[in-house]
């Protein structure tokens, strides 16, 4: 498979003013009036759409808003619809229509119960980024010709040569949020992927986590140098110890749980988090390489290393 063009194949949003938007529809624009006290009235600009990631699903109207999207270091769901409105497949004509008084029945347009399904769940898995899209531009980049739900792996961390596929696409036709959930927790981290707060809980077992200074941006040789021999490391540790990475700075907080310094945030530092315990190298103060990486997945996967115990704080003196 590749990219956005390959193939492979309810939690309402949290707030009434997000309905709207998430099913497709312009918020209601206040009124200038009645925020700054009174004169002549004004409409407000639109708001901008509400950040992916926070219980909203975000439209995606051009094949530009679906490729900024994907841009991202988080795995993107994509939810096509060939339709966001239509006539409501539950109404039933009143038995008592007269054609000739009341006209021609037409049953009212509702949002596509398909998009309303999407949406519950979006609202629901808030770690996740969901958007999605009728327009048809953009459900051809997808090549998505009867619709569907899609999931795309960061580009940031994907690697093809380690077997990563770029693309998925849900199984059914037929959305729920735990199947969704399910099917997101198995799929959405590639072979070495981003550990982060929202992240952290689709790695369900022993997870060897690679902290240092993450930053594509100004530190992209650093990142490079870490994702290649991690790479390496974790093709070879498939099915025993999964591999991941992770911001020494966002995650600071966590490093004090595996016993490793809190104030070194440009050196790269491992540790193994396993069924609620916590693991440093044997060696803390050895450099970070692939073979020292190796290394520290073999000893603890043979049992020879002993989980950190944090030391309890001091009792402070009874006045």
């Amino acid at each position: 498979e590749g990219g956005a063009g390959s193939d492979s194949e309810e939690g309402r949003p949290l707030a009434a003013r997000r309905r709207g938007a998430a099913a497709g529809k312009p918020p209601a624009k206040a009124n200038a009036s009645e925020s700054v006290g009174g004169g002549e009235e004004e409409e407000e600009e639109d708001p901008p759409p509400a950040p992916a990631g926070d219980g909203a699903a975000r439209e995606l109207s051009s094949v530009a808003d679906l490729e900024a999207f994907m841009d991202d270091n988080d795995a993107s769901v994509v939810g096509a619809f060939l339709e966001k409105e239509m006539p409501d497949p539950a109404a039933v004509m009143p038995e008592d229509w007269d054609e000739d008084e009341d006209g021609t029945w037409e049953a009212p347009v509702v949002t596509n119960p398909e998009l309303a399904a999407f949406n519950s769940i979006a609202s629901s898995l808030y770690n996740y980024r969901f958007a999605f899209s009728a327009a048809p531009d953009v459900l051809a980049k997808l090549k998505s010709k009867t619709g569907g739900l899609y999931l795309y792996r960061s580009p940031k961390f994907l690697s093809a040569e380690h077997g990563d596929k770029p693309r998925e696409r849900f199984p059914s036709t037929k959305l729920s949020e735990s199947a969704v959930r399910n099917w997101l927790n198995s799929k959405a981290q590639p072979l070495v992927g981003l550990y982060s707060s929202s992240t952290k809980e689709r790695y369900s077992g022993a997870t060897l986590v690679v902290f240092f200074n993450l930053d594509f941006a100004k530190n992209a040789k650093g990142v490079s140098y870490v994702l290649k021999r991690a790479r390496k490391a974790a093709a070879k540790l498939k099915g025993k110890l999964a591999v991941a990475v992770a911001s020494s700075t966002d995650l600071s907080y966590e490093l004090g749980d595996y016993g490793l310094p809190t104030d070194k945030p440009n050196t790269i530092l491992m540790g193994i988090s396993a069924g609620g315990q916590y693991y440093a190298p044997a060696d803390g103060a050895a450099a970070f390489s692939g073979d020292t990486m190796s290394e520290f997945a073999r000893a603890f996967l043979a049992g020879e290393l002993t989980p950190y115990e944090k030391p309890e704080p001091e009792a402070r003196p009874i006045p």
